[in-house]
């Protein structure tokens, strides 16, 4: 089955800082979205072959107790040894490569699902999610804002020794990498990182730019 990443997310408590850094190194921001049933809302950044989606919660007591409750994003503010990340992949199938658990958000299409991984309850491990196949973006869907932004790598660090088996699937994955054992971190690449320059917004965001 094969395996490829779609986009991703950092959780943050602050999102506007955030947003500010992302557009001093030249990315343009496209439009945002909220996730009913979920609290959470997003700051997006279309890019060539993926979107970085700062995900925050405009609504904890929806976060912590509708439909998508599952997913931890409360807690994971919360709790300092919680991973910030999600990747999110699609498959040539409605399967996941990877133990997972099906979640039915109120935004989706009726029927729709996402599928979880099932390492979504350890706390300091990404959150890992399979987007339907059938769901694509529309026909008339505007170019991204930075079509020159193109991801060539994607690696992720994480403070655990020995990481779930869902974690070690998406190791599979071409675009990414895991770093066991190490303090949580997203590393991007774009285009091979071409022009030669690094940007490192801690501590705001545990992210690393090259391009």
């Amino acid at each position: 089955m094969a395996l490829r990443l779609d986009h991703f997310f950092i959780l943050t408590g602050t999102p506007e800082p955030a947003a500010d850094l992302l557009r001093k190194i030249g990315m343009i921001e496209g439009a945002s979205n909220t996730h009913p049933g979920q609290g959470s809302a997003n700051r997006r950044f279309f890019c060539a072959n993926t979107t970085l989606e700062l995900l925050y919660l405009h609504d904890v007591a929806e976060a912590e107790n509708g439909p998508g409750m599952q997913l931890g994003l409360a807690q994971r503010l919360e709790f300092d040894q919680a991973s910030p990340f999600g990747l999110i992949f699609r498959t040539d199938t409605d399967s996941a490569a990877f133990p997972a658990w099906a979640y039915y958000p109120d935004y989706l299409p009726d029927g729709m699902h996402f599928l979880v991984g099932a390492n979504s309850a350890d706390l300091p491990e990404p959150l890992c999610i399979c987007m339907p196949d059938r769901l694509q973006p529309p026909a008339d869907a505007a170019p991204p804002e930075n079509p020159d932004w193109r991801l060539t790598g994607l690696r992720i660090s994480v403070p655990v020794a020995r990481p779930s088996e869902t974690l070690e699937r998406i190791a599979a994955c071409p675009e990414v990498s895991v770093n066991p054992g190490h303090p949580h971190l997203l590393e991007l690449t774009f285009n091979h990182q071409q022009r030669g320059r690094t940007h490192d917004f801690g501590p705001c965001l545990q992210l690393i730019i090259r391009c």
